[in-house]
């Protein structure tokens, strides 16, 4: 009984299985409705009219820098060259200066040739000794005094030392002048009120000595001529210096 209870099937389910439908919850979204078909022209391409604006910009900016680099590369020109016309000025005016210290070593070169060479001359001739003071030139001896007078004093002193008040033309003078190298000595030179002219103490006129001395007016009463490093000059008559004497070679 016991198998026969144990071969028992299990009775069949009857029960039949019933189908739930189901439900959306949410109400489906209603899509747009699609745009008229004149809507639908196609979109039109920008790319080359951009492409063609940044050409033309970039062919617009090119000048303008190559003008600004030209500018800059006149200017920096213009300042080097404005620097090198500085240089170039001051190296000719060192140069000027250079040959006109040059030049004049050379002049007192040969001033000093030229005293040594009347002092050689002078040894033993009619001016006497070098230790005198008196110099030879062409056919005369000159001296400049020790001894500082008024113009008017000057004869005499020169007839002391046997000899007389200069009195020679221009040419003569400027070579005495370098030889002795005076400095503020009377001429036998001055100004005649009655004549109004100027005139050697012999009353004789100079020559070639004009155009050295103002021209002859009565303010000039009282005035000598005095010789100075290369020039001549006037002077009130009454002031002390030295005198300019000369005499012929073997007086």
């Amino acid at each position: 009984m016991s198998d026969a209870s144990d071969c028992e099937q299990p009775p069949e389910n009857t029960e039949q299985t019933e189908t739930i439908p189901i439900v959306d919850l949410e109400p489906s979204l209603a899509l747009p409705p699609p745009p008229p078909e004149d809507e639908w022209s196609p979109i039109p391409e920008h790319t080359n009219v951009d492409a063609s604006r940044f050409s033309f910009s970039l062919y617009g900016i090119i000048p303008v820098i190559l003008g600004i680099f030209s500018l800059l590369l006149l200017m920096l020109c213009g300042f080097f060259g404005y620097h090198y016309f500085q240089s170039v000025q001051e190296s000719e005016s060192k140069m000027k200066s250079l040959n006109q210290w040059i030049e004049s070593f050379e002049n007192k070169e040969e001033t000093f040739l030229q005293v040594q060479k009347v002092l050689d001359q002078n040894k033993g001739d009619g001016c006497g000794s070098p230790l005198s003071h008196w110099v030879h030139h062409r056919d005369h001896c000159y001296h400049q005094t020790v001894q500082t007078v008024s113009w008017s004093e000057c004869s005499e002193l020169c007839v002391s030392l046997n000899a007389t008040f200069l009195k020679t033309e221009r040419s003569r003078l400027m070579c005495i002048l370098k030889l002795l190298a005076v400095n503020h000595t009377w001429l036998g030179l001055s100004y005649k009120e009655e004549d109004n002219e100027w005139k050697w103490e012999d009353g004789s006129r100079p020559s070639g000595l004009e155009w050295r001395l103002p021209k002859p007016s009565m303010d000039f009463q009282g005035k000598c001529v005095y010789a100075g490093v290369h020039t001549v000059s006037i002077d009130n008559c009454t002031m002390s210096s030295s005198c300019l004497c000369e005499k012929p070679v073997c007086a």
